[in-house]
């Protein structure tokens, strides 16, 4: 782990994660701090705001704390989910976790007037730009897509893409809902709360299923009918899953 840039105000702080662009995340007693050097503000802001909107719609999550920013960077202060992260729970509990996960799945994607958007085109054009830098990270592509050139999947995306268009259902997706993300009361298996909602928007709802139940497929090793069957598509588009599915991780980096 790197040495951290920027640090939030006060003391007692733990660096809990270094991330890319010089992002920091720190942790103090039930408050977490999200730091970030000055080109990443504009996508922390953007999450900050997407933490707030939907701590005012009933869906768990975190509140935000406090705000700062300069002209070194910004800091994002937010409260502490409870809980445990989906990736940890235990094999006895991923049955019921399923359950609870495709309720809140459901209850998200009913929310109505989210102000943020994330457009299929845009997705798209942002994967070309990370194809075009050469910066996919291999280690989100399955071992297959590794031995295929990055440019050929991404011409397998939007050969595609005008079927997805033709079907879209359009919703409040989380944008990222794989199971760190994701936190469960370790006696309930109730959902505590959604994390990490920097790509919170509108946007098809296969979007989330499809990282979900493969999360759920390689993560836990689980079948995942019972969180389709709780979320209420037991039957779901197998085309529109593997085009997310590799939408995804083409747009990391």
């Amino acid at each position: 782990m790197s040495e951290p840039k920027l640090v939030p105000p006060g003391q007692g702080w733990t660096v809990v994660d270094v991330g890319e662009s010089d992002t920091t995340v720190y942790c103090r007693g039930n408050v977490y701090a999200k730091c970030c050097a000055a080109p990443g503000v504009a996508e922390l802001s953007a999450e900050r705001d997407r933490i707030s909107w939907l701590s005012g719609t009933g869906v768990p999550g975190a509140t935000v704390m406090d705000w700062s920013e300069s002209d070194e960077g910004a800091c994002l202060l937010t409260s502490a989910v409870p809980g445990v992260r989906g990736d940890l729970l235990p094999s006895s509990s991923h049955e019921r976790a399923m359950w609870s996960l495709g309720r809140v799945l459901r209850e998200l994607h009913s929310l109505e007037g989210c102000p943020f958007e994330r457009p299929l085109a845009e997705v798209i054009a942002t994967a070309a730009d990370v194809v075009r830098r050469g910066a996919v990270n291999s280690q989100f592509l399955t071992d297959e897509w590794r031995r295929v050139p990055p440019e050929e999947l991404l011409a397998e995306v939007v050969a595609e893409s005008a079927y997805v268009e033709k079907v879209l259902e359009p919703v409040v997706c989380h944008g990222d809902a794989c199971l760190p993300n994701i936190f469960f009361d370790p006696d309930t298996l109730e959902v505590t709360g959604l994390i990490d909602l920097g790509r919170l928007g509108i946007a098809d709802r296969y979007a989330d299923l499809a990282l979900t139940t493969i999360q759920l497929h390689d993560e836990w090793s689980a079948d995942p009918a019972p969180f389709l069957q709780a979320y209420g598509v037991p039957d779901p588009d197998p085309r529109r899953l593997h085009f997310f599915r590799l939408l995804d991780p083409l747009t990391w980096g």
